[in-house]
């Protein structure tokens, strides 16, 4: 109701500033992604069990920003019964579809600091899915059984 839309729009208008910010971030890695968010989730020292988002119609991205160690707190994501992709977001954006099994890597919450900026889509034609996640040109990760366990390059793995 009015209600309901009166209290978004002063949510809004109190954070602007902050959602132009992170909109022109996002911009300038996918601009038609830019002009069809329809939510943005701020967060700070998330921590999550697997999830899925029911509400999303399409994938998301997210951005992590903070002191947090590398090649931890990235956001993995099950491709597969078998297989699960980790993509990177710290200082990042990594797209993902959350209506795959989700949640945020382990990473140092006692000592270290991590903020989040998740973008994503609630209204609209829904998206179809295709893969759960994808690499840095928004191209779909497809991930080869063969390989070994974790990678989702698709890249030939050489003997050693």
């Amino acid at each position: 109701g009015s209600r309901n839309a009166r209290q978004a729009a002063d949510k809004f208008a109190a954070h602007e500033a902050l959602w132009r910010a992170a909109e022109r971030a996002l911009r300038e890695v996918d601009p038609g992604f830019a002009d069809a968010f329809t939510a943005l989730a701020v967060t700070y020292g998330f921590q999550g069990s697997p999830h899925i988002d029911k509400q999303n119609v399409g994938p998301f991205y997210g951005l992590a920003l903070g002191d947090f160690d590398d090649d931890t707190g990235g956001v993995v994501v099950e491709a597969d019964a078998r297989t699960v992709c980790v993509v990177d977001t710290k200082h990042r954006l990594g797209k993902v579809d959350g209506r795959f099994p989700h949640w945020v890597a382990p990473w140092d919450v006692k000592s270290k600091e991590r903020f989040s900026l998740i973008y994503y889509r609630t209204m609209g034609e829904p998206e179809p899915i295709t893969s759960a996640a994808f690499d840095e040109r928004g191209v779909a990760v497809h991930v080869d059984q063969d390989l070994s366990e974790g990678s989702s390059s698709g890249e030939e793995r050489g003997d050693e």
